[in-house]
C-alpha cells in the first residue's frame, strides 16, 4: 500500500517521534511517502502526493506540541480520496497545546480514524465524534534496533536512573514527580547510586543512559483528568497569569513556533535568561509553580471521572527493550503490563518501600522482572506489529 505519511520534525528529544516515522518507512507492507509538515515548502508536496496514495497516516508530531505545523494542510487533506488515519500526541489538556485544539482539528480534518494512546473508552471520550468510522488504541511499543540490552546489570554504572520533565501542577497529579523526588532525595540513603534529572536526551543519548542503568521509576504516563473543552486548564492559566507581575509571554503566542524551531543549545540559553528577566514565558512560570495551591483551588473537591488519562508511555517500552527493571506506581498500563511480574509494583504512599528495594537488591529476582518485561515486549509490542495494525485498518477501508 503506498500511504502518505505526515510528520512534524522540530525535536530529537522526544525518541517515540523517530520509531514511529521509522517504523513506517521500514515496514514491508507499506510504500511510504513522507511528508516534513514542518517545512515551509511542504505545501506542493503534500497535495502532489495525495494523488499518489491509497491512504493517509499521521503521526503525533504533527498534533503533539502544536497544531500549527499541520493547520496550514487542512484543506488539502479534507479534500482527500482516500482513507485518513491520524495519531494524538499529549492527550491531556496542557497549556498552549489544549485538547479542544486537537479536536477542531480533527473536525476540520474528518479523518477515518483517531488512534489514542489512551484506554479505548477514554479516546472514544476525547475523540468518539470527530472521527468518522472509529477510535482505534494504538498504544507505543519497542523499537528493538535501538532500544536494546547492550550491558549486564552488573556492568552497568547506576542503580536508579531517570530522565523526564516535571509534571505541572495544571495536570492535577503529581505522581511522577513524588516518585522521581523520593529517589533523589533517599536514593543515597537506601545505599543506591542514584541519578535523577529533568534533561532530556536523544534517542541515541536515551538508549545509552538506560544501558547505564539496572533500574528506573516512572509512572503511568499522563492524568486522572480530561476534559473535552479544557475548562480547568484555562482556568488555571487565567489564575497563574492575573497573580504575576511584568510581561509573561503565553505558551500558544504566535512566536511559539520560532520557539519549536530552535535548535536545542539555543532553547537551552533562552530558558536560562526568561526564567528570572523582565520578559517571562509562561512555560517556566508553570514550572515553579506550587503543586498543593493549585490542586487545592482546582482539583481537590473533585472526584475522579469515570474517563481518565492514565496510560503506558514509549519511555515503559524502552526500558523494558535495554532490560532495565521498572519501579513504579500500581497501575493498568493499558492491561500490558502487570504488577510484580514486570514491573516493581510500589504503593502510592511508600508503604512497601522495602519490600520493594529488597527484591530489587537482590540481582536474581531482579533480573527475572526484567527479563519478564523484555519477553513481552519483544513478542507481542513492537512497532512492527503497531504498523501491521495500521495497515490492516487501512487496506479494510481502501
Amino acid at each position: 500500500m503506498r500511504v502518505l505519511v505526515g510528520y512534524a520534525q522540530y525535536t530529537d528529544r522526544l525518541s517515540y517521534y523517530d520509531d514511529w516515522l521509522d517504523a513506517f518507512i521500514q515496514a514491508p507492507q507499506f510504500d511510504v511517502l513522507g511528508v516534513n509538515v514542518a517545512d515551509p515548502a511542504a505545501g506542493d508536496k503534500l497535495q502532489r502526493q495525495l494523488r499518489e496514495v491509497d491512504a493517509v497516516v499521521l503521526l503525533h508530531s504533527t498534533n503533539g506540541d502544536t497544531t500549527g505545523y499541520i493547520e496550514p494542510h487542512i484543506e488539502a487533506l479534507a479534500g482527500r480520496a482516500v482513507p485518513l488515519l491520524t495519531f494524538v500526541g499529549n492527550e491531556v489538556s496542557l497549556p498552549g497545546s489544549p485538547i479542544a485544539e486537537k479536536r477542531r482539528l480533527f473536525a476540520a480534518l474528518k479523518p477515518e480514524f483517531v488512534a489514542t494512546q489512551l484506554l479505548i473508552e477514554s479516546g472514544r471520550f476525547l475523540f468518539g465524534d470527530v472521527a468518522t468510522r472509529d477510535v482505534v488504541a494504538i498504544p507505543h511499543a519497542l523499537n528493538p534496533s535501538v532500544f536494546r540490552s547492550g550491558r549486564a546489570a552488573g556492568a552497568r554504572r547506576l542503580d536508579i536512573g531517570a530522565r523526564a520533565v516535571r509534571y505541572l501542577p495544571h495536570l492535577g497529579d503529581d505522581d511522577r514527580n513524588r516518585l522521581m523526588q523520593w529517589f533523589a532525595a533517599n536514593g543515597a540513603a537506601r545505599g543506591l547510586q542514584v541519578d535523577i534529572s529533568d534533561q532530556r536526551l536523544n534517542r541515541e543519548g536515551w538508549a545509552n543512559y538506560l544501558n547505564d542503568c539496572r533500574g528506573t521509576v516512572s509512572t503511568e504516563a499522563g492524568t486522572w483528568f480530561l476534559e473535552r473543552d479544557d475548562a480547568t486548564v484555562n482556568a488555571i492559566r487565567d489564575y497563574v497569569l492575573s497573580t504575576r507581575k511584568g510581561f509573561v509571554l503565553r505558551n500558544d503566542s504566535a512566536l511559539r513556533n520560532l520557539g519549536h524551531k530552535m535548535p536545542w543549545w539555543l532553547k537551552s540559553i533562552a530558558r536560562r535568561v526568561m526564567r528570572r528577566g523582565p520578559v517571562r514565558h509562561e512555560a517556566l512560570v508553570n514550572e515553579q509553580l506550587d503543586y498543593t495551591d493549585i490542586f487545592e483551588r482546582f482539583f481537590a473537591d473533585r472526584a475522579r471521572p469515570l474517563h481518565h488519562g492514565k496510560c503506558i508511555s514509549s519511555r515503559h517500552f524502552d526500558a523494558a527493550g535495554t532490560k532495565t527493571c521498572q519501579i513504579m506506581f500500581r497501575g493498568r498500563f493499558n492491561d500490558i503490563l502487570k504488577a510484580d511480574e514486570h514491573y516493581l509494583a510500589l504503593d502510592p504512599d511508600f508503604s512497601n518501600i522495602d519490600a520493594v528495594l529488597a527484591v530489587f537488591n537482590d540481582p536474581s529476582r531482579r533480573q527475572r522482572i526484567a527479563d519478564a518485561a523484555f519477553e513481552l515486549v519483544s513478542t507481542q509490542h513492537t512497532y512492527q506489529q503497531r504498523v501491521q495494525q495500521v495497515y490492516d485498518l487501512l487496506a479494510e477501508t481502501a
